[in-house]
């Protein structure tokens, strides 16, 4: 029982050292970084209460990403993960944004983001960002029980995206646009990739 109640105090005590880490590398990251990217993504970042928000989760995130790494965490941490992550997506794609001015809201030709590409070097920006942000996905999703097989991630991530985009042109806030799915593809097995290496290098 002393050993038991020794080993809660550790757990406790290493969660608030863990916590007060989180504080410090967030508070860092999001002046030196966040601060100015995160308008790109989301739009009138000027807002104090978008800011805090914003900080939050960056909070929140590094933290239970943190706990994970010293395996004090709890089993609905990963939930907690996977939820925030899903919520910044569905902030980011489908926030309404008045400087969208589009003739169309569906764009099926895929080589459209080559053009844009020559035409606004901003696009280049926002291609990184696609790319990059399906690419924690499938690491997320591993915290799911009903998400157990390699299949079950993939066909849940494919109704997603397209879920996300479809919603884009609905709401008419964005474009469904075939080029962002195959950026979000790529983005998604990458990670993938990342998590399978990783896990033969624990082995």
């Amino acid at each position: 029982m002393f050993k038991e109640n020794m080993f809660s105090s550790k757990k406790v005590f290493s969660r608030i050292i863990l916590f007060f880490i989180s504080l410090v590398i967030s508070t860092v990251a999001f002046i030196k970084f966040f601060y100015n990217i995160l308008p790109v993504y989301f739009g009138n970042m000027e807002s104090l209460d978008k800011n805090i928000l914003a900080f939050v989760i960056i909070l929140l995130t590094l933290y239970i990403l943190l706990k994970m790494t010293f395996r004090v965490h709890n089993k609905w941490d990963g939930y907690i993960l996977f939820f925030l992550y899903v919520f910044v997506l569905v902030l980011g794609l489908l926030r309404p944004d008045g400087a969208i001015e589009l003739e169309s809201f569906v764009n099926l030709n895929p080589m459209q983001l080559v053009y844009d590409l020559q035409e606004n070097s901003v696009s280049w920006l926002i291609l990184f960002i696609n790319f990059v942000m399906f690419m924690p996905m499938y690491f997320l999703m591993m915290f799911i029980p009903f998400l157990n097989t390699f299949f079950k991630r993939l066909i849940f991530f494919e109704i997603l995206i397209l879920i996300l985009e479809g919603m884009q042109a609905i709401l008419q806030v964005g474009m469904f646009d075939i080029a962002d799915i195959m950026l979000y593809n790529a983005g998604f097995f990458v990670g993938v990739a990342i998590v399978t290496i990783i896990k033969k290098f624990y082995k």
